[in-house]
């Protein structure tokens, strides 16, 4: 029996109309998209040179802010080091693609008004310079009169360090290459159009037109795709790889929190390991945090002040010529971030010279009633410390690091040092210290972070490594450093099987009770699998927390712990 197949329905395309501004908005996309990506790198390039705004750096902050600080930690955790360069690449590309956007929905709708020229046979039109000054005047108005007071950067950036002025100036200058760009492209792309309609037929070039674009852009989202998951997945299994399990439970079966008497310090002499810290923390190698995505500030001593202000009877100000005037002493101090993960790299000492801040606050002489001591940054960051820590003669303004002028990394020209408190209170590139009678929360505090901050006691594996293969019957070393802020260490315990036994290390005689202590454990392992798990006591008898805790809001806590195996 014949059948009858059904009528197969013609393919449906857009009308005329229709195409025309898919193809307008598709070609605006690209050239803005191009503008943007070059516009976007001169932003960056005016705020590290010349102190301009960066859009991406206000909104990352505001991206922050918005987190919940367990998320934000485990973000941490999963990225690694470069986690907030991560979240500026982000930013970037969504900046480039609201740049495309622009370029788009600008293209269509200048298309028939008079900021275009009109061909004579109405096939295409060129647009006038006038539009890319028109485009950069949007968007400048835009940024500055929406995104930065979106963001809390104020209106046109009056909140940021770069102020009114210089907000206004930058974000003048990339629109002006923005929208000068764009022109140039979009006409380029225009004019390549007309000529492939004119040589393969309207038909032919446009579906040639649109395989292009869309070649560029599957190309330009696989490429991103496939990097930014293969390198999340990179750190995933190397995050995996870089710490051995730990039967919790074992731990804690026989744990006591506190020994009384405290256990005498086993000082020693210790012998060299490969891969064990350096006593003193070179100024290179010493860590580096900041709330700054793209760059840190760099301060000019010629023109930097310090105020001291608030519930005071005698503000005063002084410039760097005069804080070196006042007499200084030298501190060994360690220093470690409230982001770092049990066993990880955020730790350093050094040997800092300055003064005790107590010697500011008394020439102010502070009204009664004041509670905390507000530390203001030349990067908009802020910090505070309760008035009684503040007084004590271990906080420090410091202006010298390692025997050397304090570096523009680590917050030249002065710096605080408050020892037993994570490295967040230890604010940088100081411009202001207030003293207020409130209970003032900072940066970091606004998103979750704990203010109170004490250092949470660590002690951290540097050798072996984890995963390391090592001989049998040689003698090697366990060895790493601990750390309890300002109670000194008193003991370190090394376990070999995983919590079980502990055996006593070897300390090397710190400096000061708040710097890191060093120490060792000789071994000459049998051939065998062997988790090996370290931790402190402090000098009143504290013993290290077992508890597994993630760094946000109040800092890690648990046993650092790595595998060996033994041929």
């Amino acid at each position: 029996m014949q059948t009858t197949q059904p009528p197969t329905q013609p393919e449906q395309t857009p009308p005329p109309e229709a195409q025309a501004r898919q193809e307008l908005f598709a070609n605006g996309f690209l050239a803005g998209l191009a503008a943007g990506i070059l516009a976007t790198g001169i932003m960056l390039l005016l705020n590290i040179e010349f102190h301009g705004v960066s859009l991406p750096e206000e909104m990352g902050s505001w991206i922050t802010q918005l987190m919940p600080a367990p998320l934000f930690a485990f973000l941490h955790q999963l990225i690694g080091d470069d986690a907030k360069h991560v979240l500026v690449a982000i930013v970037v590309v969504g900046q480039c693609a609201v740049f495309g956007l622009a370029g788009g929905l600008f293209n269509q709708a200048s298309v028939h008004s008079s900021i275009a020229h009109p061909r004579p046979d109405g096939k295409n039109t060129t647009m006038r310079w006038s539009a890319g000054l028109l485009l950069a005047l949007l968007l400048w108005l835009f940024s500055g009169l929406l995104l930065l007071p979106l963001f809390g950067s104020g209106l046109f950036g009056t909140n940021t360090t770069s102020g009114l002025s210089g907000s206004m100036w930058s974000m003048g200058v990339v629109g002006l290459v923005y929208g000068l760009l764009y022109v140039l492209l979009r006409n380029l792309f225009s004019v390549r159009e007309q000529v492939a309609r004119e040589t393969l037929g309207a038909q032919a070039a446009r579906e040639r037109s649109r395989q292009t674009r869309r070649d560029v852009l599957r190309s330009g989202g696989l490429v991103l795709g496939v990097g930014v998951m293969g390198y999340l997945a990179w750190r995933f299994i190397s995050n995996g790889l870089g710490s051995a399990g730990t039967n919790v439970a074992q731990i804690t079966q026989n744990f006591k929190r506190k020994i009384v008497p405290p256990p005498t310090p086993n000082y020693g002499t210790l012998q060299p390991a490969q891969n064990l810290s350096p006593e003193l923390t070179s100024n290179d190698q010493f860590y580096t945090v900041s709330k700054n995505l793209v760059s840190d500030p760099t301060v000019d001593a010629r023109g930097w002040h310090m105020e001291v202000k608030g519930q005071v009877r005698t503000p005063y100000t002084l410039n760097y010529d005069e804080i070196l005037q006042v007499p200084t002493k030298q501190q060994y101090e360690s220093l470690m971030c409230i982001s770092n993960e049990v066993g990880g790299p955020y730790m350093g000492n050094a040997l800092w010279e300055g003064f005790p801040l107590s010697t500011l606050l008394e020439r102010a002489r502070v009204k009664e009633g004041a509670t905390k001591v507000v530390l203001h940054a030349a990067d908009d960051y802020s910090d505070s410390i309760h008035l009684s820590k503040a007084l004590e003669p271990t906080t420090l303004v410091a202006v010298r690091m390692n025997g050397q002028t304090l570096p523009q990394q680590h917050g030249f020209p002065a710096r605080l040092l408050v020892p037993g408190i994570y490295g967040m209170k230890h604010v940088k590139w100081i411009t202001g210290i207030e003293i207020v009678n409130y209970d003032f929360q900072g940066y970091w505090q606004n998103r979750g972070w704990d203010d109170a901050a004490p250092v949470r006691m660590t002690a951290r594996i540097d050798t072996p490594l984890t995963g390391a293969t090592i001989t049998a019957g040689q003698t090697n070393y366990i060895a790493g450093v601990a750390f309890s802020g300002n109670k000194g260490i008193s003991q370190v315990d090394v376990s070999l099987d995983g919590g079980a036994n502990w055996q006593r290390a070897t300390l090397k005689k710190p400096f000061s009770q708040i710097t890191w202590v060093l120490w060792e454990l000789s071994w000459a392992p049998k051939a065998g699998q062997y988790s090996v798990v370290a931790r402190a006591i402090d000098l009143e008898g504290n013993v290290q927390d077992p508890a597994i805790a993630s760094p946000a809001p109040a800092g890690s806590s648990g046993y650092h712990a790595i595998s060996i195996t033994v041929r």
